[in-house]
């Protein structure tokens, strides 16, 4: 998600989250908009993972490019698809290994504006629906899946001290008034646990479905 830019999906917290609070989201105040453009310089970005005989590449699938509005049953974006398909070929077609991790903090907006995302249970169904898309169409390609991105991160700085998206800590944490809602003694761990389960609930999807 850092790398690839805005164009081409939905908008995820840290859009908003960076279009609200622009110095949290780093000191040259910039967005997550235009980055180093790798859904339109991809084969660049392959090609020179061959010049360096690189044998692996972890990457991130963006949950609103796929899903641009955050659930399944609302559309799947083709072209989102067809983005990642194309990345994978190329990969292995260089003999470059896949490992593709399904949520790197990014949660469709819509899904937070409708229920604060992990902090609700129904997050964990609209993981379960996103991960078995992603089985599904890239299974038989790729092999080693990641399904949450180093799990403490989220609770901790999007929901305790509020430096990341999507940016909610108690008034006093927020000393500067940049949080837009909040408790800090109890959503961290709300979130964390509906994490975990979530995690969970996509591994005995894999396992039960998909592994063999």
């Amino acid at each position: 998600m850092v790398i690839e830019g805005g164009r081409g999906r939905g908008v995820n917290v840290w859009d908003g989250f960076s279009h609200r609070y622009p110095e949290k989201a780093g000191s040259d105040l910039k967005n997550g908009d235009t980055t180093c453009e790798s859904y339109t310089r991809w084969q660049k970005d392959v090609d020179v993972m061959g010049e360096l005989n690189a044998t692996g590449y972890r990457f991130s699938f963006a949950w609103s490019r796929i899903i641009p509005k955050g659930k399944v049953s609302r559309g799947v974006n083709q072209g989102g698809l067809d983005y990642y398909h194309k990345l994978i070929d190329a990969l292995l077609e260089k003999n470059i290994t896949p490992f593709v991790t399904l949520f790197h903090w990014d949660l469709p907006q819509t899904l937070q504006d409708e229920y604060e995302g992990f902090l609700d249970r129904q997050i964990i169904q609209d993981f379960k629906d996103y991960a078995d898309l992603c089985f599904k169409e890239f299974g038989g390609k790729v092999k080693h899946w990641i399904t949450i991105n180093q799990l403490y991160t989220v609770p901790t700085r999007g929901y305790a001290v509020g430096t990341d998206a999507p940016g909610r800590c108690s008034p006093m944490v927020d000393t500067k008034h940049r949080c837009y809602g909040g408790n800090s003694s109890t959503e961290p761990y709300i979130v964390a646990h509906n994490q975990l389960l979530a995690h969970a609930t996509v591994v005995d999807l894999y396992r039960t479905k998909y592994k063999v």
